[in-house]
Formats: structure tokens, C-alpha cells, sequence
């Protein structure tokens, strides 16, 4: 029963608000899939599960009943619960995206992965361990190693960013699961920078044009200096949306050179906001809304008048940007359909390896807030 406690633990800490019996069923169902308990093994009674995890026997009965809807074990009475091999046409997968609780995009794209994956018989592993704060290249190497022990099917793999050697790294990542035969789709973006690719499928935004959108929006509203602010050392998504913005400034036959870069200071974003005025700028690009959230309120701090006479965007549209002092224009990903669309590419990867990758870009959507809604025009 001390494997029981000990990942109960991981999975509390991970998500604390979910329904006690769903984490009932996670924790059996990943020590199922890490084989502490095999194929006919019997499961600890009801009574001895309940204790565990300080819950009602019904509430056991509960989580128990799913696993047997999905096949993993079989309940006979005065027998106990056994576990059941797994079906020869059971396909599984694994969410290898290290990040997943610090950027707030990857929660509805999983999502949209299982939600899809369900519907077509798919069983997504999800490991307890994604919700620890753990270094994201230890934790992608642990993962590794539990996807490759499991078995699995195919991996959705989000490259890691902001490490040493981070190019090598990812790609011996996807040698270790290629090797043994794992299937893998990326997620968000591409393992080298832009404009070499991977030959693996992989499903986001087209990160250019989210730049190109936001880019144009400000110059429709007469903004004619724009700045682009960034935190050092950028991740390549950044990155393509700056390129983004930079080809609106050439097509609307303006100066090339009036998009500014500006660096993002984190624990002094007063500075970063001061350069900005300082520069006259009008319209303000910031990387996401995690870099726009704090920089817009120390604009205001320092009597910025916004939007009549600059303007702010972002992108993401993470759930805080509409609840901003002023409210926040940003680009919002169709996170969801994401995860849809990467769970049928391994579907089909799975069932046809030798087939194109494939490169799926989703459109997003430019949602207009009053930190660019204004009248700048002729101001």
C-alpha cells in the first residue's frame, strides 16, 4: 500500500480540487500502466483503498468502475478486483510537456488531446509528476525513461526552451522514443529555429501570422511607432511573431525600421516601461500576456495614457487579460482544437508511420480589448 500513498501524494499536490474519486482512478490507473500491478493481479480491497485515501467505499466504488468501463481490470464478487491485460487494440499515449502548469495554454490543448483521443479509443498518461516543480530537463529525461517502461503508443512532446544545449537535448529526447519505436508529435513548436524543420508532425498556431495580425491591428489604429518587447533570450514562438510584425510594418510601407526591440525586465518592468515612453512609442507588441499584464500597469503607474494615446497588445489571451485595469487586446490560440487536431496526427501516425510529417497550423483570433481600442488615429 506505500505505492499507493506515496503517488496519492503526487497526485494531490498536482491537482487538489479534483474530485476525490478521479484521483482515486489516476493513481490506480498509472500504477496499472507502470505494472506495480501486472496483468492478474489482484487490486487491494475497497475497505483497504478507502482507508488509503481517507474516502467513503462508495467513492472507491466509484473511481473502480471506471477503470472497468475502460477495461483495465474486472470486479467479481467474493473474488476481488483483477487487473486485465491490456486490449491488442488499445492504443496509448503520453503528454511529455515538462511546462505544463506555468503556461496556462497547454491545460485545454491536453484537453482537446484526451478529449479526442477518448472518442477514438486512445488512453492518454498523463504522469502525476508534471504537476511537481521539478527541473524541466530532469523531468523530460524521467518521463522519457516511464513512456519508454510503459510502452506506449506515441508522445506528444513539447521541446524544452531556456536550457544549455537545448537543440541537442530535445533531439536525443526524440531519438530514445523514436528508437523504441515510439511515434512522436510536437506540440506548439519545432525543435530547431525557424526556418529549419524537424521531420516529425506538428500542430500550433502559425506564429508569423499572429505577429502579421497584431501588428496590422495597430497600424489600422493610426499607431505609427511600434515596439516589440520581449524577454531575454526568447523562445522561438516569440521569435516568429516578431518576424510577424516586422512584415506588416514592410506591406504597410513603412519604415522597416520603426519596429523597436525592447527587453522585458521581469523584476523591473517600471525601467523596461520608462524606455518605452521615452522612445515615443504608440504601439506596444509584448511577447505574450505574462510580459503585457505587468508592463501595462506600470505604463499607467507612470501616467501613460492608454489607448488614446498608446496602445498595448499581447497574445495568448490568457483568462486574467480581460480582468486587467485595462482590459488587454491579445491573440487567442484555439487551444482546444490544438489538442484536437495533435491527437488525430497520432492517430494516424500510429496507424500509418511511414506517412509525410505533417505541419498543422490553426488560425487564432485577434481579440480586440480597450488597451487598443481608441482613438490614436490622427492623435
Amino acid at each position: 500500500m506505500f505505492a499507493f500513498q506515496m503517488h496519492y501524494l503526487y497526485i494531490y499536490i498536482m491537482n487538489p480540487s479534483k474530485p476525490t474519486y478521479l484521483r482515486i482512478y489516476d493513481e490506480i490507473k498509472l500504477l496499472i500502466r507502470n505494472q506495480t500491478y501486472k496483468p492478474g493481479d489482484l487490486l487491494p480491497t475497497e475497505q483497504e483503498l478507502a482507508k488509503t485515501f481517507s474516502a467513503s467505499r462508495p467513492t472507491v466504488a466509484k473511481a473502480l468502475k471506471l477503470l472497468c468501463n475502460e477495461k483495465m481490470v474486472r470486479r467479481r464478487a467474493g473474488f476481488g478486483t483483477q487487473v486485465l491485460p491490456p486490449g491488442k487494440s488499445a492504443l496509448t499515449a503520453g503528454l511529455l510537456i515538462p511546462r505544463l502548469h506555468k503556461t496556462e495554454i497547454f491545460e485545454p490543448i491536453c484537453a482537446g488531446i484526451i478529449e479526442t483521443a477518448h472518442e477514438s479509443g486512445m488512453q492518454i498518461i498523463r504522469p502525476p509528476e508534471l504537476g511537481l516543480e521539478l527541473d524541466p530537463a530532469l523531468l523530460a529525461e524521467q518521463l522519457t525513461e516511464r513512456f519508454i517502461e510503459a510502452k506506449v503508443h506515441g508522445v506528444f512532446f513539447t521541446p524544452i526552451e531556456h536550457i544549455p544545449d537545448q537543440e541537442e537535448f530535445n533531439l536525443e529526447i526524440i531519438r530514445r522514443l523514436t528508437r523504441k519505436g515510439i511515434r512522436v508529435v510536437l506540440l506548439d513548436r519545432d525543435v530547431y529555429a525557424w526556418p529549419r524543420q524537424t521531420p516529425y508532425d506538428l500542430i500550433g498556431i502559425d506564429n508569423i501570422e499572429a505577429g502579421y495580425i497584431m501588428a496590422r491591428h495597430l497600424l489600422g489604429n493610426g499607431c505609427k511607432q511600434l515596439a516589440f518587447v520581449s524577454a531575454a533570450n526568447p523562445a522561438m514562438t516569440v521569435q516568429l511573431r516578431r518576424i510577424g510584425s516586422h512584415e506588416a510594418l514592410v506591406q504597410s510601407d513603412q519604415s522597416a525600421q520603426s519596429l523597436k526591440d525592447f527587453t522585458f525586465l521581469p523584476d523591473d518592468p517600471e525601467k523596461t516601461a520608462r524606455q518605452l515612453l521615452t522612445a515615443k512609442t504608440d504601439g506596444i507588441l509584448c511577447a505574450n500576456d505574462a510580459t503585457a499584464a505587468p508592463l501595462l500597469r506600470a505604463l499607467l503607474d507612470l501616467g501613460a495614457d492608454i489607448p488614446h494615446k498608446l496602445q498595448v497588445c499581447g497574445f495568448d489571451d490568457v483568462k486574467y487579460a480581460s480582468l486587467l485595469s485595462v482590459p488587454l487586446s491579445s491573440y487567442r490560440q484555439p487551444c482546444k482544437d490544438i489538442g484536437k487536431a495533435a491527437a488525430r496526427v497520432m492517430l494516424n501516425r500510429i496507424k500509418f508511420p511511414d506517412s509525410p510529417a505533417l505541419r498543422v497550423s490553426l488560425n487564432g483570433q485577434l481579440v480586440i480589448r480597450n488597451s487598443s481600442c481608441g482613438p490614436i488615429k490622427g492623435s
